[in-house]
């Protein structure tokens, strides 16, 4: 069925000459493609031709000539996760239409190799993207071929021998400090929610950015908040209940539309304790609400869903510009309210149920300075008081919404008359 021999060019003087080898191979039987491939030794051609004969006795050999463009497989792939969350198929979309179908679209599966994978890599780290994205989109090329072996189309996947992208080491500052995921640079501190709530319109703005701040609810989970969710008594405890967040993906051949999911995470789904001064507040705000046909809580002027980019262009950036603040994102309320709740000395669970993370390595893991910072808050002295007997008095550190900050910085400054 095959042979292998030395194929002599017209230019060939005989002797020792560095002709080519030649495998003339039929893998699936006289039936089957022929296969005439060249080497340069006869031990090269040895060792594919063994290989080749393994993959058909197990069952993994694929006819080159039939192995399909790796932009065919991906569209097939993207239409098999048509059933995800809306804005994370508009995030695959996005990525492929970007990063991976202008390079590798019209190749081959076969054709694509580990080193133009890494320099996709090295290209896109030179760009300045971030390693996390980097690594999104090696990912999302590896679930391709994934799909590729499981339909038999190729027999190997290339990413499981790329190596991913490492964040770059932190050059340390003068003062031995490096930057955080989140530093003081991009929140809002007591004093500066005080002048941004100040600033803001009455009735609305004000209402969102005091919401935003106090529960640390993400911006789709605010805008898919409805008056059902709220739990506003005068004479009893007021709670919030997340149960969706809001979103405005851009599906391929699809309008773009209000869409409503349950939260990011299934710990998303929480129940948040509001202040009475938020209450209130909240109370005022539904006597001026727009009738809205969802029953939102804050919807825009007609009673449609607002997007979240006419909130940041026509509400929260020119809120922050008459606070004379700096420009920080929507998102920066989130961060201002899990900061404000560790300085005060809530312990981490809270934190997490808080902001709705699925595990407190997560809310640790974002928030490592403020914790850090609360190191040698007076626990090693409590904990010797119980076990010695010493008669020391110490704070109990128990944090609550109406206590967020110092005496002089309660959360009732907050509340807007």
């Amino acid at each position: 069925m095959a042979n292998i021999r030395r194929f002599h060019l017209g230019s060939c003087t005989g002797g020792k000459c560095e002709c080519p080898w030649v495998l003339d191979n039929r893998p699936l039987g006289v039936r089957g493609p022929r296969q005439r491939v060249r080497f340069q030794t006869q031990k090269e051609a040895q060792r594919f031709l063994t290989n080749v004969q393994h993959k058909v006795d197990v069952g993994e050999y694929i006819d080159p000539a039939t192995v399909p463009n790796f932009g065919d497989v991906a569209e097939e792939w993207y239409l098999s996760k048509s059933d995800r969350r809306p804005s994370h198929v508009a995030s695959l979309r996005r990525r492929l239409d970007k990063h991976l179908m202008p390079i590798f679209g019209a190749h081959r599966l076969n054709a694509v190799r580990v080193g133009e994978l890494e320099r996709l890599r090295d290209c896109l780290r030179q760009k300045s993207y971030a390693a996390n994205t980097i690594n999104h989109v090696l990912r999302i090329a590896g679930a391709i071929f994934k799909f590729a072996v499981r339909r038999g189309y190729c027999s190997t996947n290339p990413l499981d021998r790329v190596e991913l992208a490492h964040k770059p080491a932190q050059e340390l500052s003068l003062d031995g400090g490096c930057d955080d995921p989140i530093t003081p640079d991009n929140i809002l501190n007591p004093a500066e929610i005080r002048r941004l709530l100040d600033a803001a319109q009455p009735g609305f703005d004000r209402t969102i950015f005091m919401t935003a701040f106090i529960t640390g609810a993400r911006q789709g989970e605010l805008l898919a908040l409805r008056w059902t969710d709220l739990e506003l008594p005068t004479d009893g405890p007021c709670r919030m209940f997340v149960r969706r967040s809001l979103q405005w993906p851009h599906l391929t051949g699809e309008p773009v539309r209000p869409r409503f999911f349950p939260p990011k995470t299934k710990a998303g789904l929480r129940t948040v304790s509001l202040p009475a001064e938020l209450a209130a507040a909240l109370r005022r705000w539904k006597l001026q609400c727009p009738p809205s046909q969802f029953d939102l809580v804050f919807p825009a002027a007609d009673g449609t869903p607002m997007k979240w980019d006419h909130l940041l262009r026509t509400r929260f950036y020119p809120a922050l510009s008459r606070a004379k603040l700096r420009r920080v994102t929507f998102h920066s309320l989130r961060h201002s309210c899990a900061s404000a709740m560790i300085a005060a000395g809530a312990p981490v669970t809270e934190v997490q149920h808080q902001l709705g993370h699925g595990n407190p390595a997560i809310t640790l893991s974002v928030y490592s300075h403020w914790f850090k910072d609360t190191v040698g808050g007076g626990a090693v002295e409590r904990l010797a008081a119980m076990v010695l007997g010493e008669e020391k008095t110490t704070a109990s550190g128990k944090w609550a919404l109406s206590g967020h900050f110092s005496d002089s910085q309660h959360a009732a400054n907050l509340a807007i008359g």
